[in-house]
């Protein structure tokens, strides 16, 4: 299977960081961004500046964004193959929907969907420069209202992952004249800062399963919504 040029959100550590690790080792080049890149020991243990290289890049700041398009540019002036939207964080517990402030769900609102928002809209170009065109947003089963049938859920973070998941069907189908693949794709339970020591997945599982689904990709996955084993999951 041919190289591909990777732009990653979010990986300074988890899954993010783990992806950087696993996509590099399979010969692709990777973009790696963070808000603030040096400062993660093992993220700069990747990076070569010849295969790896690390971006500076806060989701919630336009001009941040656009300054890392630049740099993207810069290091790889033909484009970028796949764009993974992978930053996200959660409310902390309890936040449930009848007492989390509006101010809480504004937070995880500008990260978790106008982020992801912001960074694809200004990475279309770039996007568009290759023919592969591919957007994965790293989703969560918390996105499926099917699926949200208990009572106390996390619910900023919950509504931002369904409207990350909406997010990507308007997507897939406003940019599906122009050859785009849009998914989005749930890790599963796995064992990082925000999914907790008690989840049932290691990053490292989690990832090479997740790694496998993307190089499956075609455009006849446009609008895809699925889990790391390539199983659809319901809206």
């Amino acid at each position: 299977m041919s190289s591909k040029i990777y732009f990653i959100t979010g990986s300074s550590r988890g899954i993010g960081l783990e992806l950087v690790k696993q996509l590099a080792a399979k010969g692709n080049t990777v973009i790696a961004s963070a808000r603030n890149p040096e400062g993660s020991a093992e993220l700069q243990k990747l990076v070569d500046d010849k295969k790896v290289f690390s971006v500076k890049l806060d989701v919630q700041s336009d001009a941040s964004v656009k300054a890392a398009v630049d740099k993207v540019n810069e290091i790889s002036p033909e484009g970028i193959d796949v764009l993974i939207n992978n930053s996200g964080i959660i409310a902390p517990k309890p936040s449930v929907s009848h007492t989390a402030k509006p101010e809480l769900w504004s937070d995880i609102y500008e990260t978790n969907v106008v982020g992801v928002v912001r960074v694809t809209q200004h990475f279309l170009p770039v996007l568009r420069k290759k023919d592969t065109r591919q957007v994965i947003n790293i989703g969560s089963d918390s996105g499926s209202l099917e699926l949200a049938n208990r009572a106390d859920l996390n619910a900023p973070y919950h509504c931002s992952k369904a409207a990350l998941n909406m997010f990507t069907r308007c997507l897939s189908h406003d940019l599906q004249n122009e050859k785009f693949t849009i998914v989005s794709i749930h890790p599963g339970w796995v064992i990082t800062d925000m999914g907790g020591k008690e989840a049932a997945l290691t990053t490292e599982d989690s990832v090479a399963s997740m790694v496998k689904v993307f190089e499956g990709y075609t455009q006849k996955d446009n609008g895809w919504y699925g889990n790391w084993k390539g199983e659809r999951m319901p809206w």
